[in-house]
């Protein structure tokens, strides 16, 4: 029960990012002039959508406080459950077209950036903690 409370408590605090970025793009896309209107259902769907995945993923870091799972698992569950989240979302507000190719470079694009972004913060995060650690023994 404690992990739900801290995975809704996260998603509560950082959903509105959701809609905030949701918001930047299309101005972003507006002053390029790649969209010039969307619809007001377009909007509220963007709006709630965008919300729902920002929920999901930042709540979804609780995996990695739940000792009994191992790293490994904790990291494949993560990735698959935000994989899941951004291809749903994306589908249903037509971000990205619903046919194979795309599908398939979206995936290929999602897990190869997961995997780099998951060893940066790996090798980071061990580089700090030998220093700390040289540190505490000297």
């Amino acid at each position: 029960m404690k992990y739900v409370k801290k995975f809704c408590l996260n998603g509560l605090m950082f959903g509105g990012l959701g809609p905030l970025i949701y918001a930047i793009v299309f101005i972003g896309l507006g002053f390029s002039g790649v969209v010039d209107t969307i619809t007001r259902e377009e909007l509220v769907l963007g709006i709630f959508t965008s919300y729902l995945m920002a929920f999901i993923a930042s709540g979804i870091g609780v995996l990695y406080e739940i000792e009994k799972l191992p790293l490994l698992f904790s990291t494949l569950l993560h990735m698959i459950i935000l994989y899941v989240d951004y291809i749903v979302i994306y589908l249903i507000n037509g971000w990205i077209k619903n046919d194979s190719l795309t599908i398939i470079i979206f995936t290929s694009i999602f897990f190869g950036g997961y995997i780099i972004i998951w060893c940066l913060v790996y090798f980071l995060l061990k580089y700090h903690l030998k220093k700390i650690n040289s540190r505490l023994s000297n």
